[in-house]
């Protein structure tokens, strides 16, 4: 049997006034690849203003920092800086990155956190404001709870990324005690990426082999179990274009 929920108004096509979710005809098909792999890609998954409106805000932010670990520590660095560093002087924090990353977990791009617990972003551009409004509840919790079935998710958090050539984010599952955190997602905000551009979504088996790819698209919404095994694989050395979206995870009380 279907579930049925608030977000169903919208399979059938009447989008509610002011709705920031495109209509909806496909919930059942979107319920059964869940059920089935454990992950789905929503399309279309808000109205075609709103996706572009968020992607103009993050080709506007100008408040980025590239983040990494070096020595087993998180850490963030001034991504304008960065950027204006010449090759030479570089080098040692590559080496460094490079480093940690053949020993163990690693990431390397660039973010702005949009939406936590306790955590004040300070004055956000209204589209970006009206979807972190989205994670506290609302259109968005009722679609991801129909397609997942996962009824106890409570709030979203969210950080915008950019991933520009070279980024990465290497081998890992989502999993942070205490942070309860039942779903993963990342809204895609790039038009025209291409495969061979790099930056895949791609999930893991228990022996570390590729079991599913997901390219980035725009204005589509990746779900997917937590924990979960995945990675984000490198951008391309020749990608000029960068990476977009929105991630975060959802998350019970």
């Amino acid at each position: 049997m279907s579930r049925v929920g608030p977000v169903d108004a919208v399979q059938a096509g009447t989008p509610c006034d002011g709705m920031p979710l495109a209509a909806r005809h496909d919930l059942d098909q979107l319920r059964g690849d869940f059920a089935r792999d454990g992950h789905v890609v929503v399309p279309q998954v808000l109205t075609d203003g709103f996706a572009q409106a968020l992607r103009a805000c993050l080709l506007d932010w100008s408040r980025w920092a590239l983040v990494t670990r070096i020595e087993g520590r998180h850490r963030d660095f001034d991504a304008a800086a960065i950027a204006q560093m010449d090759a030479a002087s570089l080098r040692p924090l590559q080496a460094l990155i490079f480093q940690e990353t053949r020993r163990g977990m690693q990431y390397l791009y660039e973010r702005f956190p949009v939406h936590d617990v306790g955590y004040d972003p300070g004055p956000l551009p209204p589209a970006l404001d009206r979807f972190r409004m989205l994670l506290g509840g609302g259109p968005l919790r009722a679609l991801v709870r129909s397609v997942t079935g996962v009824d106890d998710i409570d709030f979203g958090d969210a950080q915008a990324t950019r991933y520009r050539a070279g980024h990465f984010l290497t081998h890992h599952d989502d999993d942070q005690p205490g942070k309860q955190r039942r779903l993963a997602y990342v809204l895609g905000l790039s038009p025209g990426w291409r495969a061979d551009d790099g930056g895949q979504l791609q999930f893991l088996d228990g022996d570390g082999h590729v079991t599913d790819v997901v390219v980035p698209r725009f204005n589509a919404l990746a779900l997917f179990r937590v924990p979960r095994p995945h990675l984000v694989t490198a951008v391309s050395p020749f990608v000029d274009a960068a990476r977009l979206s929105i991630t975060g995870w959802w998350r019970a009380s």
